[in-house]
């Protein structure tokens, strides 16, 4: 074997135990751990060169939707089904006010500052509108915030992920065709997406609880449960729906296989057991322990005024998502209580990351600026989430609040 083997072999080893190291100081210390992987992804491509980000490029949008996959699967498993209907609503609405937000102020960011033209903001807009549910998701479990926000920012995550793709693949398209745009067209583009991921979702689910019955007790069951669930979320693509949205229906649905087959009044339901959580749960921490490094893998600077460019965009977004905050808890004591909580969550990732791979490969005018501006928000974002659940999580402890997180995701009774 040669050096090159042996190396990837360590690397493997080292990344995964500082996921380990990492997940276990944030518990213990508060100290963010995905900003220690991403550090580390920065230390191995752009400083010490000891891997080319370049080899990455065919991968990174195989990468990228597996981890999306894995980690709605894995969330829409932990969520519990009543509280998902309750929230929804309120969910979408944050959700929504915040692409759009974002979508206003880069649009006229970009416009003003960098000369763009409007189509090209309200692209990278879109693309850094969602927040990355697997920051949010990873980062709400670890602290003890009120059942109802942490459904609530998980949700907001999800949709937003869903948003971010659906809405960025189209404006990209209307760029890339030279088209006028049409709001009722990219209305109708993403409400089909969004219904054919949830329908697919929902039948896939219902099915495969049925069917579950019939391999119970197999050693391999929850392989066989991943391997479906990758089928059809590339199916639910082909077809033109979301598979973001797919692949946490079909969580949600496995997760909650008692309240779903009575409100359908199915027999032979089978709930699924604690080894396949825990196996997807893993997975799922594999998983975004290498995106993460990722990150800081392929961050490539070529002008530095790029990175003022992205840190003042950032904040432009803390700005923007404290209004949609606002306006989403007007009139909603616990929402204006919590409202720090909701406003610190902003980190942009994975899904961020995977439309700033498309546009760079698309050829659209100002493509190879996207990656840049798009990797340095979704790091300076990633920290205000991070140092924010740190200092959030230290204050609770201070004040003597137990540190152990009630968390309304993993409570199906």
């Amino acid at each position: 074997m040669t050096a090159l083997t042996y190396l990837i072999f360590i690397l493997t080893g080292v990344i995964v135990s500082l996921g380990y190291i990492g997940n276990y100081l944030f518990n213990k210390k508060g100290i963010p751990d995905n900003l220690l992987l991403i550090l580390f992804g920065i230390a191995l491509g752009p400083t010490l060169h000891l891997i080319d980000p370049t080899g990455f490029t065919n991968i990174a949008p195989i990468f990228s939707n597996l981890a999306l996959l894995i980690i709605l699967f894995d969330g829409g498993m932990s969520l519990n089904l009543y509280k998902v209907l309750d929230e929804s609503p309120k969910a979408m609405v944050l959700g929504v006010v915040n692409v759009l937000l974002s979508m206003a102020l880069t649009a006229t960011f970009t416009s003003l500052v960098l000369g763009w033209e409007l189509l090209h903001g309200l692209l990278l807009g879109t693309i850094v509108g969602g927040t990355s549910s697997s920051i949010v998701l990873s980062l709400t479990r670890k602290m003890d915030v009120p059942e109802r926000i942490n459904t609530l920012l998980s949700l907001e995550s999800v949709f937003t992920d869903a948003i971010v793709i659906v809405l960025g693949i189209t404006f990209l398209d209307l760029i890339v065709s030279a088209k006028s745009m049409v709001l009722s067209e990219v209305a109708k583009s993403i409400a089909s997406a969004f219904s054919i991921g949830v329908v697919f979702g929902l039948i896939c689910g219902l099915v495969w609880l049925k069917l579950l019955g019939s391999i119970r007790d197999q050693t391999y069951d929850d392989i066989l449960t991943l391997s479906v669930t990758l089928f059809f979320y590339g199916l639910t693509e082909v077809v033109g729906g979301n598979g973001a949205i797919f692949a946490l229906i079909f969580g949600l649905v496995l997760g909650n296989g008692a309240e779903i087959g009575g409100i359908f009044r199915m027999e032979g339901i089978v709930e699924i057991g604690g080894i396949m959580r825990k196996f997807m749960s893993q997975m799922s921490f594999f998983i975004r322990t290498y995106f993460f490094v990722y990150l800081g893998l392929i961050l490539f600077i070529e002008n530095r005024m790029t990175v003022l460019y992205s840190v003042a965009l950032s904040l432009l977004l803390l700005v923007g998502r404290f209004i949609g905050v606002t306006f989403t808890a007007f009139r909603d004591p616990e929402l204006r209580k919590n409202s720090g909580v909701l406003t610190l969550m902003m980190p942009r990732g994975l899904a961020a990351a995977i439309m700033a791979q498309l546009v760079a490969s698309s050829g659209i005018a100002y493509s190879s600026m996207f990656p840049e501006l798009i990797m340095i928000v979704i790091i300076v974002s990633v920290v205000i989430s991070s140092m924010g659940a740190s200092l959030l999580k230290r204050r609770m402890n201070k004040d003597g609040v137990d540190a152990a997180p009630t968390n309304a995701l993993t409570d199906n009774t």
